[in-house]
């Protein structure tokens, strides 16, 4: 039977994850570029706050025309209109959403030099996806 939740121990932190298959369509994104959803951790942190990751897989950012300014207007897209509903729809709270493309499927928090990835940082107020420049 397929179960699409497991619990990962990473770094002193534990994650919940939902596996891409158990969750709805993806949005269209502003690049049109293709995308599907490899997973969605719940983080909680030490300091006491929460992240809801969210890891998608976009192989076209693979090439050297695929730049990250191709898919800078994704992530917001895809914090507000995965995130969010994410959120509502199991009634957890997070004090940030993370926003991950890789070119392929990879494991969380291996490192791999050959897999180009792009993040990005929204911190929530009043329901809203904020982007927090590093």
């Amino acid at each position: 039977m397929f179960n699409p939740l497991k619990i990962v121990a990473f770094g002193g932190s534990l994650l919940l994850a939902t596996t891409a298959g158990a969750l709805e369509d993806i949005p269209a994104v502003p690049s049109g570029l293709s995308m599907t959803l490899q997973e969605v951790l719940t983080d909680h942190m030490q300091d006491g706050t929460s992240a809801l990751r969210l890891r998608f897989v976009a192989p076209a950012i693979g090439y050297d025309d695929v730049s990250y300014a191709t898919v800078a207007d994704d992530f917001l897209a895809l914090c507000e209109g995965v995130g969010l509903p994410k959120l509502a729809e199991t009634g957890q709270s997070a004090d940030q959403i993370i926003v991950s493309f890789s070119d392929r499927e990879t494991a969380f928090g291996v490192a791999n030099p050959d897999v180009t990835q792009y993040f990005e940082v929204f911190t929530l107020e009043n329901d809203t996806c904020i982007w927090e420049a590093f």
